[in-house]
């Protein structure tokens, strides 16, 4: 059990003896009382703990701001909760410019001590975020950050000197603790920032702190009398390294139904993109090329290889993000989804953007950044406007077109480029002035809540809203996640690894998604392009064992979505050939990979079981441009067994307690081992490895 002591610090676990904390626990606010010259204040510990049956609860005080700080501890099975509450006892608003609080660590007693990132160890750029004692020590640490030049008006990052993560796993070895940060109402993470005192180097972890642009948004304002209620932090011990850490994690978020339900079985999507092309809302090439005869022979194509859903990227509508389907070119979207049913066996689903690529909306309905008249934000050779969903009028208009598609039958939806872009300063809005990104995500996140409402059955992809895309997320990965009533949306996007598939493989970026299912079972979508992978297929088993929603596409691939060099030659039916048949025993093994319990037993070894299933299914991969001798060993308890069981794809050698299994891989290739039941599946469905 942990054993904390706020008056010196302490926090320490009986069990392993671990002292995770041993300095006085840090209190600090920056902030200003009306228009008062700004000061930074530490708090004064008015109460040191009342005891109660809902736990030690301390009392801070910022006499010159007038704030006082609540803190409650409550032991939670081998852990501790902690909740902080601040509440504006003067009669006066008070703005709170930093904030800091949370338990201290010396480093120069830390020696093999690590401080590693939850579920992102790798972020989606590839960088990894787990730092030794020297890293910290010597400050080298960066945090992951989304940026893009067409962003003007962004307001300033607030994490100097800190790091930010969901949670952490700060220990030693194999023992450790791991420390959530947990706030289903606000955008809020766990921070850890290196302070300096003298030669020492403190770390704090805990606690409460600002990032990203500096959230929770709603604790930097505090009218009188008002309070803010920070995101609650738990810290649970570990003891069996890095893949326990990360369960807890994963198991954390489960509990708090940030999961996938006992009967998930999303379609597999065939994204017609990459044979039909982009064309960016140019009339007459979308006329050309984006019809309704091309979407019918993708349609053919879905249908041969086993897909299960025809995904409609940018090109359906009139102009992107104008929500308007273009029935001269495509027909109603009833008849197209009723020919799709009918002649394919296919369900339909379509992308909803926020941005148009055409000057269409009203200028009401514009993001006003400042006293300017509006500009359209020029990228690359096109243009675009930007919308303020903040505006309740166009957030009507824009419900009310989704609505008028999706309920004629459609079955998935992906939400995307509904990213922030800065604040609005509209006050015909009728939104806070400015907006700030918790305005901005929580109407996205309104919106897919209205359209699963209105459209039951209707599985909703939400990108993030605020860095939606490939080097680093904003909202934590389960916030306003949850099937039925529990959240707003159904899947999180995979990280936009669809476009070059074999660098990001070679790279390490897409290790990331490793990390995210040890940590994470809030299922992710990914579509892919067969014309960027190899011939033997490693890049679509990469996505099958991490994705739990598969969509591929890309038997000829247009040069409209391709790098400019092109991608390098392949044979279109060989290739195609092979996804078919890799296809097939995807589609025989799909419960272990869409809803089983992923087991990460090395980056490049993973293992997927079934609770009601003995044994179950690895994939195995060679990352390399060598072949490999590949040796692991399997524990029987993740295979739920306790005697041999059958085994095919590779060679097996049982213990007592684990089993050995020894494959040869060839350069940059997979390999599909199964066991026990998994067995009998593939030879149900004929198929043999």
């Amino acid at each position: 059990m942990l054993n904390f002591n706020i008056l010196t610090g302490d926090l320490d676990d009986q069990k392993t003896g671990l002292v995770y904390a041993n300095k006085p626990y840090f209190y600090s606010i920056t902030g200003q009382v009306k228009n008062n010259k700004q000061v930074t204040e530490s708090g004064i510990i008015k109460n040191a703990g009342t005891n109660d049956r809902n736990g030690t609860t301390i009392t801070v005080l910022f006499q010159q701001l007038g704030i006082e700080l609540s803190q409650t501890l409550v032991h939670r099975n081998e852990g501790i909760k902690e909740t902080l509450v601040i509440r504006n006892r003067g009669v006066s608003s008070v703005s709170i410019n930093k904030i800091e609080a949370g338990f201290c660590v010396d480093l120069s007693s830390r020696e093999k001590w690590r401080l590693c990132a939850i579920p992102f160890r790798v972020q989606l750029d590839g960088t990894r975020h787990d730092y030794s004692l020297s890293d910290l020590s010597e400050g080298r640490f960066k945090n992951s950050v989304f940026e893009d030049n067409t962003r003007k008006f962004m307001p300033p990052l607030q994490e100097e000197n800190s790091l930010r993560s969901e949670a952490w796993a700060w220990g030693k070895g194999d023992q450790g603790l791991v420390v959530i940060k947990y706030n289903p109402q606000e955008v809020e993470l766990s921070v850890a920032t290196v302070h300096q005192f003298r030669e020492a180097h403190i770390l704090r972890f805990g606690g409460i702190g600002f990032c990203l642009y500096g959230e929770p948004t709603g604790a930097h304002w505090l009218e009188a009398g008002k309070e803010f209620v920070f995101g609650s932090t738990y810290y649970i011990p570990y003891d069996n390294g890095l893949t326990e850490a990360y369960k807890i994690y994963r198991d954390f978020l489960d509990e708090k139904g940030h999961t996938f339900p006992s009967n998930y079985n999303p379609p597999i999507n065939w994204n017609e993109l990459y044979d039909v092309g982009w064309y960016h809302s140019r009339t007459n090439e979308l006329k050309q090329f984006y019809t309704r005869e091309a979407l019918l022979k993708e349609a053919e194509k879905a249908k041969d290889i086993g897909c299960e859903l025809l995904y409609l990227d940018p090109g359906w509508e009139v102009c992107e993000g104008t929500t308007l389907w273009d029935e001269g070119r495509l027909g109603t979207v009833k008849s197209f989804v009723n020919v799709l049913k009918m002649d394919y066996g296919l369900d339909l689903g379509y992308r909803s953007i926020l941005r148009t690529y055409k000057n269409y909306w009203p200028e009401d309905y514009l993001i006003k950044h400042n006293d300017k008249p509006y500009e359209a934000v020029e990228m690359g050779d096109q243009s675009f406007w930007e919308v303020c969903l903040c505006d309740q009028d166009f957030w009507n208009e824009k419900l009310k077109r989704i609505l008028e598609i999706s309920r004629n039958g459609i079955k998935f939806m992906m939400v995307d480029e509904f990213d922030w872009r800065g604040p609005c300063f509209d006050t015909n809005h009728g939104h806070h002035v400015p907006t700030s990104p918790i305005d901005h995500v929580m109407a996205v996140y309104k919106l897919c809540r209205e359209i699963r409402k209105a459209c039951p059955g209707l599985m909703i992809e939400a990108h993030d809203p605020v860095w939606p895309w490939s080097s680093c997320i904003y909202v934590p990965t389960y916030f306003q996640q949850g099937f039925g009533e529990i959240g707003s949306y159904d899947e999180n996007w995979s990280f936009e690894y669809m476009w070059d598939c074999l660098n990001d493989l070679k790279s390490g970026r897409v290790l990331a998604l490793y990390y995210y299912n040890l940590g994470c079972n809030v299922p992710i979508y990914l579509h892919i392009t067969m014309a960027a992978d190899n011939d033997n297929c490693i890049f679509f088993w990469w996505v099958a064992s991490t994705v739990r929603h598969l969509g591929i596409g890309g038997k000829t691939s247009s040069r409209t979505i391709e790098p400019p060099e092109g991608l390098p030659k392949r044979d279109p039916e060989k290739r195609f050939g092979a996804y078919k048949q890799q296809m097939k025993f995807y589609k025989a093994l799909k419960p272990y990979f869409v809803r089983g319990t992923f087991h990460g037993i090395a980056e490049n070894v993973h293992l997927h079981t079934l609770n009601d299933k003995q044994g179950g299914v690895l994939n195995l991969f060679n990352l390399t441009d060598e072949e490999q001798d590949i040796e692991i060993f399997v524990p029987n308890d993740l295979l739920k067994t306790v005697e041999e069981l059958p085994v095919i794809g590779a060679r097996a050698t049982w213990g007592k307690k684990e089993v050995q299994i020894q494959i040869k891989l060839k350069a940059l290739s997979p390999s599909l081992v199964c066991i026990g039941d998994a067995v009998d599946q593939l030879k149900m469905d004929g198929l043999k490895l």
